[in-house]
């Protein structure tokens, strides 16, 4: 993939809020990040802390109330709805705890789905992800034959499908065992080496100690973790999805 100088993702001054029972929630409040290529970000905190609120906005899924997006130095959310969905598509990967594959698809075809070419050049390239993940002996199973890690691993297949520049994980190993959470973060480790960003949303110490910068949500905005700082000073605790 192609290098550049510019962080591939910032954010500036990210704010939002929402309306629970009539009562006014601000889950993300003036939160800065800058997601550097070559590097694994860890996120972590509490439950209803706004890690997941806030790699909502960034990820373009959710709009902020206030601050910017900047991907290769252009406001996201500037663009209209057809570009920025263009943006999302071409230079961000998404990989969620709950694997979102679709039942009735195979490995090869949920790989190749969001693939922005041609059919048979996508399910070519979702070939070759899945080789690199270590399927390719699965590419005509479902996800019911497939175990925790094995369609975790799939789910990251199809986020590479168009190249991204940056990787947005929530919880992507929530629901692994230690040694599919280490394959998995082994992976993650030689994404990164190419040139990519990585960005992983979590509550493992395991996951944030492999990262190379953690920030801690506080007050609704990531603070940087030393990286000297004693793990349980200030333990990362099991959190339900945020």
């Amino acid at each position: 993939m192609e290098h550049s100088t510019m962080p591939p993702l910032q954010a500036r001054g990210i704010s939002k809020s929402f309306t629970l029972h009539q009562r006014r929630i601000d889950a993300v409040r003036e939160a800065n990040l800058s997601l550097a290529a070559g590097e694994v970000t860890a996120l972590v905190g509490r439950s209803g802390s706004g890690k997941t609120t806030l790699l909502q906005v960034i990820g373009l899924l959710t709009p902020p109330d206030a601050g910017e997006v900047l991907i290769a130095g252009n406001d996201a959310w500037s663009l209209s709805g057809d570009a920025r969905a263009d943006l999302r598509a071409r230079t961000l990967g998404f990989v969620f705890q709950s694997f979102n594959l679709l039942p009735q698809h195979s490995a090869v075809l949920n790989v190749a789905l969001p693939f922005r070419g041609p059919r048979r050049v996508g399910l070519q390239r979702a070939g070759q992800l899945l080789e690199r993940v270590g399927l390719a002996d699965r590419a005509t199973h479902h996800p019911s034959q497939l175990s925790a890690g094995e369609q975790q691993r799939v789910a990251l297949a199809r986020a590479l499908v168009n190249d991204p520049q940056a990787l947005l994980a929530d919880e992507p190993t929530g629901n692994l065992d230690a040694a599919n959470e280490e394959q998995l973060l082994d992976l993650f480790r030689e994404l990164a080496a190419e040139g990519r960003a990585v960005l992983l949303i979590t509550h493992s110490d395991t996951v944030a100690a492999r990262a190379d910068r953690v920030f801690r949500m506080v007050d609704g905005a990531p603070t940087p973790v030393p990286s000297a700082a004693a793990p349980d000073a200030d333990p990362i605790l099991p959190v339900e999805q945020s």
